[in-house]
């Protein structure tokens, strides 16, 4: 039977370790597993959208900046535009001298500008600064200009081009003087050097890898690298990037593994570009990957080693336990089968905390304990086995108590002998546990005791009268064979037969 419950018991314990070290495994590994899925699907997307309106954000601003100073440079020329003693410069004699000479008052009165200029109606140069004397009247350096600004209510922003007086890479912002019946009359305009916007651009602190481009109208790259005006011809790469973006309306695309994000400079026709390689941009979600796979991994092999040492402590406990009550059983059977006594009192309340089956019976028996009152309710002094102040002693000295052969009158009123023991019970660290109340009944051991004290009495009664009543007759014949040997016969028959008398 024994076998069969250990058989039954032993899978049930796998079981239960079993559903423990899943337990553990599935709280480990599951938020591990899913904060992975989650990093590398939702969080990647959030993450990289996050990157892109950051770019977009910056790109915007860069165009903002550059947008901000060329509407500061046009300014000048909406201001001009209206300002009557332009207008009169084209209605003067000598309109090239006029024209000159107010251009020598008013063109160092703005620092912001690299060059100012007026042409007549059909864009042909009267004045400028700096001067260029080979381009009086000629109308070609206004081909760039001259349509859109003759229509455009404020200023025009031309595309780059070299500047006839010394090549340099430069914009016009040109405003149309007009006559009273709105048509134009002539034309004033600024420069403004490709290498200043660089300038104010370089001032930027740019991410990792990352370049800023501007592009005017006809999709010529304002500058080489870090900043330079590019004097090159427009390469077909840009040509084709400037196509995509300008049929697409997202603010940001990707192409040959780079991400470009564009917002276009407002009242001029360019875009600004921010240009990265797409694995520096989102380098920061990569590394945040890595560390969170890094830590998940962590979090699994943790996990696995915390269910391990889970499932041998578990079993470790568990065998503990089964042995505990293994001991415990055993020790009930044991305390349950002993003829005597045994009980443990509360040091506090006085209280029986256990008592076997025997002593139980004595204390209804021989102690005057109520019949209905468990043993785990009574108290020491309820139970008169032993003397009230007995148990005072123990507890306050430690000295064991012993009654030997202490008679007690049962119910019927049978006389028992018991032998009463109390003992003081404490742990490693001398703090008192209990009194151990010990009880053995020596009735049967007092009775056969007195009654072998009476037969061996009787018996020796038994053989004083025996050796009395037979000293009385053989008294003469001791004392005819005293004479016999005395008269001293010779023959050896009668000696031996007299000897044989006497023994």
């Amino acid at each position: 039977m024994q076998e069969q419950d250990k058989v039954r018991t032993h899978p049930r314990r796998r079981f239960e370790r079993l559903n423990i070290v899943i337990a553990i495994l599935v709280a480990g590994w599951v938020p591990s597993i899913l904060m992975l899925v989650v990093s590398y699907t939702i969080l990647t997307r959030t993450l990289e959208s996050k990157i892109q309106r950051d770019r977009q954000t910056f790109v915007q601003l860069t165009a903002r900046l550059v947008g901000d100073d060329l509407a500061r440079s046009g300014d000048i020329t909406s201001f001009y535009q209206s300002y009557p003693p332009v207008a009169k410069i084209f209605s003067a004699r000598y309109p090239d001298l006029a024209a000159k000479t107010w251009l020598q008052e008013t063109y160092f009165t703005h620092p912001r500008i690299d060059g100012m200029f007026l042409a007549t109606a059909d864009g042909r140069l009267i004045a400028s600064i700096p001067d260029d004397p080979t381009r009086m009247l000629d109308n070609r350096f206004s081909k760039s200009w001259l349509a859109a600004a003759r229509t455009a209510s404020g200023f025009y922003v031309s595309p780059v081009h070299p500047r006839f007086s010394d090549g340099r890479l430069a914009t016009d912002l040109v405003s149309a003087i007009r006559g009273p019946d709105g048509s134009p009359i002539g034309f004033i305009g600024v420069s403004v050097l490709v290498e200043r916007v660089g300038r104010r651009l370089s001032m930027i602190d740019l991410a990792d890898q990352a370049k800023v481009q501007i592009v005017d109208q006809n999709g010529a790259a304002l500058f080489a690298n870090d900043f330079k005006p590019n004097t090159g011809p427009i390469s077909d790469e840009v040509t084709a990037l400037i196509n995509d973006i300008r049929s697409d309306k997202s603010g940001h695309i990707e192409r040959l593994g780079k991400l470009y994000a564009y917002a276009p400079v407002e009242t001029t026709g360019w875009i600004t570009i921010v240009e990265q390689p797409r694995t520096v941009a989102y380098k920061p979600v990569r590394d945040l990957l890595e560390r969170m796979t890094v830590l998940a991994a962590w979090l699994i092999v943790g996990t696995g080693i915390i269910a391990w040492l889970a499932g041998k402590f578990y079993r470790r406990q568990t065998e503990a336990a089964a042995r505990i009550e293994r001991e415990v059983i055993f020790n009930d059977k044991i305390l349950a089968n002993m003829p005597s006594g045994i009980a443990l009192v509360d040091p506090e309340t006085r209280k029986f905390l256990q008592a076997n089956d025997a002593f139980g019976q004595m204390a209804r028996r021989l102690g005057n304990l109520p019949p209905e009152k468990e043993m785990t309710d009574a108290t020491y002094e309820e139970v008169q086995i032993a003397p009230p102040e007995a148990i005072e002693k123990v507890l306050s000295f430690g000295t064991p108590f012993q009654l030997v052969e202490q008679p007690l009158v049962d119910r019927a009123g049978t006389t028992n002998f018991v032998n009463v023991s109390l003992l003081r019970l404490q742990d490693s660290k001398q703090t008192v546990q209990g009194v151990l109340f010990l009880v053995e009944d020596k009735t049967r051991d007092v009775r056969l005791r007195q009654e072998l004290i009476s037969a061996n009495a009787a018996k020796d009664q038994f053989l004083a009268l025996l050796s009395h009543e037979l000293r009385n007759p053989l008294s003469p014949v001791i004392a005819m064979v005293g004479e016999l040997e005395a008269r001293g016969s010779d023959d050896p028959a009668v000696r031996q037969s007299l000897a044989v008398i006497r023994r």
